[in-house]
């Protein structure tokens, strides 16, 4: 009886676990408002995470911005890493899409050792990255020149499409916040 009560339970706990790591659920937009200074953010309801394992890897983080009264457009994307050299200056990040086509871009940001690379500062990049599936990135150090390369599951590999998708339908979920 203990026996098929601990499988029992532990094929639950898998069964959610499954669920709750699923990539397959839409991509929405989160709206938070900082009450103390009215300021809004908004950002995609999960980031793109790149991991070898638990200490290598990257995760690829869309900013936007409103624009207009209604409206929620792209302004770029920031990249924070982790066990790819210690500082960071001058990073490239390389796209590769499933029809063999590439994007690629440095970052504009300043030394740091913080592990964080922002890109398209200006926000004209999306037209090139939102519309095809993508097969793998490459991140590289511009400081120590050590990269990491991500193959894409089929599952993340229309990460930014899905990001287009809720900008378009204007899939906001509002947040409360108190930061």
């Amino acid at each position: 009886m203990i026996n098929k009560t601990l499988i029992t339970g532990f094929l639950i706990v898998i069964f959610f676990n499954t669920k709750a790591q699923n990539n397959t659920d839409p991509i929405y937009i989160k709206h938070y408002t900082d009450i103390m200074t009215d300021k809004e953010y908004f950002v995609p309801s999960k980031p793109l995470t790149c991991l070898e394992n638990s200490k290598r890897g990257f995760a690829i983080h869309v900013s936007l911005k409103r624009k207009g009264k209604n409206n929620v457009v792209y302004s770029g994307y920031t990249i924070k890493s982790m066990g790819i050299g210690n500082c960071l200056e001058h990073d490239e990040i390389i796209i590769l899409f499933e029809d063999g086509t590439k994007y690629s871009e440095k970052s504009w940001n300043d030394f740091n050792c913080n592990g964080n690379s922002y890109y398209d500062i200006n926000g004209n990049d999306f037209d090139d990255i939102k519309s095809k599936k993508i097969k793998a990135i490459r991140f590289t150090n511009g400081r120590s020149y050590e990269s990491f390369t991500y193959n894409l599951k089929s599952d993340e590999a229309e990460y930014f499409m899905k990001i287009n998708e809720a900008l378009e339908k204007n899939s906001i979920v509002v947040v409360q916040s108190l930061d």
